[in-house]
């Protein structure tokens, strides 16, 4: 609000509009605006094409600043548009996301920005509205990119809303406002719930409802139990649940992601993969105005990065998932050859970005055991060879690995990012607020409130195959208000829950130097505010807890 009114006095002390004063930029010969290629806000027409050839002029003529006036854009491509359709028509399946979430499915690009140097894209008051499914923003192969003022939602949501109107046994019925157009036998694997009167989500969704019809104007009848006290709540509806992100940050360096807002998304908001020192600040994950739900799955996710990621002042709600999750994949040993290994990443869902993920030549890997997810020994990658149709990687090291390779796994330790959060706020959504798989790490003065799980999660998770055990953490001066009501709640911790997700719990040392420090902690009817397991050198002092049965729980640990 500062910042508005500052600008707002500056507009009115100088006596220019916005656009006159960016105006006295235009002129300068490294800034180009897009409405030199056709780009023109508001007129309703498809700018996708005209914003894209904007962006290969600036690649190929060194130009460093492509303006967007004030508006909103079109993003549309007709195989977007089919997308969409054959999804919502269930043509895809009851869950899309085994179709159009597998390696290398072909896919739009809104913005393609790819191969570019020292790009700043600036775009104040501007919406990217797509039309259709797809990836708004691609940023891959590129360094010193930055992306200030951007707002990316879609004309015909990739979710639906309503109110539930009736409540029996065996179905509920659910109207919907317009914006949705609604009809029988749509696709819905996953509904939320927004209670009205307590103002944050319920705490359980209801997954692959067994069908639903019409039963009136805009309204479904979805069949399906819920809970009497879920009548007059939202209705928010997914209609997929991984896809492309709004933002795909792919093997590039130095970008800035400053003032951007993601309304909606089928599929995660920022996906960053094989990338080096990401900066989010102002960053928005939020539903539309009179609306209560933003992306589809987690807000942003980050893997097997390097040097930082860092947030500054962002703020989350809404998301079908947690609000970030940083990590690397643990790769399973699937044989041995005569001159090194075949690795390859067996997660149920494939990698994030579902592009092959793999080592350099000179990463330090670590050696896990499978059942317990400790680390017992290093090794050093010495050869790299990459296949990505089979996504499966050729590996050699400075030393031979055990000989009962299926009892490990390796995990790249080389590609992790530092962890930076501070001043967030994180408001009602499904699942964790903050989950870490990484290695120093900083979260410091944000608000996580009433998310249906743990507040803050320590993990490693063999299920996933994400991990690492995490390192030099240190979480002090937050706020965790009734956060672990239900779906994504950790041991039943409401706060901070550090776990090991294998098949036996190490007595210590997956997890090692935690710091807790000053935070407060307000659970309702929780079991612990803070549980720790499988970890070693944790320090817990300063924090004020409440509203748990147990303030803080140690299993096996020091």
């Amino acid at each position: 609000m500062r910042y508005l009114i500052c600008s707002a006095l500056f507009m009115v002390i100088s006596g220019l509009a916005p656009e006159a004063v960016y105006s006295q930029k235009i002129n300068d010969p490294d800034v180009l605006s897009v409405e030199a290629f056709g780009a023109v806000p508001d007129d309703g027409n498809n700018d996708r094409g005209a914003i894209n050839k904007a962006l290969e002029y600036c690649r190929s003529h060194n130009i460093q600043e492509l303006y967007f006036p004030a508006g909103t854009y079109i993003l549309s491509h007709p195989r977007a548009v089919e997308l969409m359709h054959d999804v919502m028509n269930m043509r895809m399946g009851a869950n899309p996301e085994k179709v159009i979430f597998t390696p290398y499915y072909p896919y739009v690009k809104g913005l393609d920005i790819c191969g570019q140097d020292d790009l700043k894209l600036t775009g104040r008051g501007v919406t990217l509205l797509c039309r259709g499914w797809m990836e708004p923003v691609s940023i891959e192969k590129s360094s010193n990119i930055r992306l200030k003022g951007f707002t990316i939602d879609y004309e015909r949501q990739p979710h639906s809303e309503g109110t539930v109107i009736n409540v029996t046994d065996t179905f509920f019925d659910v109207r919907f406002k317009e914006e949705y157009p609604v009809h029988s036998n749509m696709v819905m694997p996953r509904i939320m719930f927004w209670d009205n009167v307590r103002d944050r989500l319920h705490k359980e969704p209801v997954y692959f409802p067994e069908t639903n019809e019409l039963a009136g104007e805009q309204t479904l009848r979805i069949r399906s139990s819920i809970p009497a006290e879920y009548l007059h709540s939202t209705a928010l509806i997914h209609h997929s649940f991984h896809f492309r992100p709004a933002v795909l940050i792919l093997e590039s360096r130095d970008v800035v992601l400053d003032e951007i807002t993601i309304h909606s998304q089928p599929g995660m908001g920022i996906v960053g993969h094989r990338s080096r020192n990401i900066l989010m600040q102002g960053l928005r994950v939020v539903p539309r105005a009179g609306t209560r739900m933003s992306t589809n799955t987690d807000a942003t996710h980050f893997t097997s990065c390097t040097g930082y990621v860092h947030f500054k002042e962002c703020m989350f709600e809404g998301q079908g998932d947690d609000a970030t999750n940083v990590h690397n994949y643990y790769y399973t040993i699937r044989s041995r050859e005569k001159d090194g290994y075949i690795t390859s990443v067996n997660a149920p869902t494939g990698t994030h970005a579902q592009v092959l993920d793999y080592p350099d030549n000179g990463d330090m890997l670590e050696l896990v055991e499978k059942a317990t997810l400790q680390a017992v020994d290093t090794v050093i990658v010495t050869r790299v060879d990459t296949f990505h149709a089979s996504m499966e990687t050729h590996l050699a090291f400075d030393k031979a690995l055990p000989d009962e390779i299926d009892a490990y796994l390796l995990i790249n330790i080389t590609r992790l990012p530092r962890l930076h959060m501070e001043g967030c706020t994180i408001l009602s959504h499904l699942a964790r607020g903050i989950l870490i798989k990484t290695r120093n790490v900083l979260i410091e003065n944000c608000s996580i409130i009433e998310s249906t799980g743990t507040g803050i999660q320590i993990a490693a998770e063999g299920q996933w195959h994400e991990g690492p055990g995490s390192a030099d953490v240190v979480i002090r001066n937050n706020r965790i208000i009734r956060c672990g009501r239900g779906d994504g709640t950790q041991k039943g911790a409401c706060g901070i829950a550090v776990t090991v997700g294998a098949e036996h719990l190490p007595a210590r040392g997956v997890h090692r130097n935690l710091v807790f420090e000053n935070n407060m902690i307000e659970g309702e009817h929780a079991a612990y505010g803070i549980y720790v397991s499988g970890a070693d050198s944790v320090s817990i002092f300063y924090n004020r807890i409440s509203g748990c049965e147990i303030p803080v729980y140690i299993e096996e640990g020091r």
